[in-house]
């Protein structure tokens, strides 16, 4: 079995949030694999708001169970740096919820702006965070480099 090095899924979203240096209101899916090969990438969405909430049903309507095992969704703005308590993140964790009554797992929500990221769960190598132990391992390829160890 080949595992790919993780996503940078901000890396991914990004021009479709960001062109031409203005924000766009768009609300972009990832969606990977359980080996984590990237399945797909997509708009869900050109009238973001500040609110996930209205965009449930369309997101949980594109994850394809026979492919998708994980997600990302980005969207544009951002989140406060130490305080995760805004109607935001209580959404991205409903939409959590019930993807995960169907056997998919959110593991990155990002919000992105003009300068730079903002990210509330791991953003790559998602196996390298405790809360993430049963992903599949996204560095193997590092552990068994032939092209020696990094100085």
């Amino acid at each position: 079995m080949i595992i790919q090095a993780g996503f940078d899924f901000q890396v991914l979203a990004r021009p479709f949030i960001v062109q031409d240096g203005k924000l766009m209101p768009k609300v972009v899916l990832m969606c990977v694999d359980e080996e984590m090969r990237l399945d797909t990438v997509e708009v869900m969405a050109e009238d973001f708001a500040g609110s996930l909430a209205p965009f449930h049903d369309a997101v949980l309507a594109s994850l394809n169970p026979e492919f998708t095992k994980y997600f990302a969704i980005a969207h544009p703005g951002r989140f406060s740096e130490y305080d995760f308590s805004e109607p935001i993140m209580d959404e991205a964790d409903a939409l959590e919820s019930k993807a995960a009554e169907r056997g998919m797992q959110l593991i990155g929500h990002f919000a992105i702006d003009e300068t730079g990221y903002m990210s509330a769960r791991a953003h790559s190598y998602f196996d390298q965070y405790p809360d993430h132990d049963d992903l599949p391992r996204t560095m193997f390829h590092w552990a068994h480099s032939k092209l020696g160890k990094c100085g």
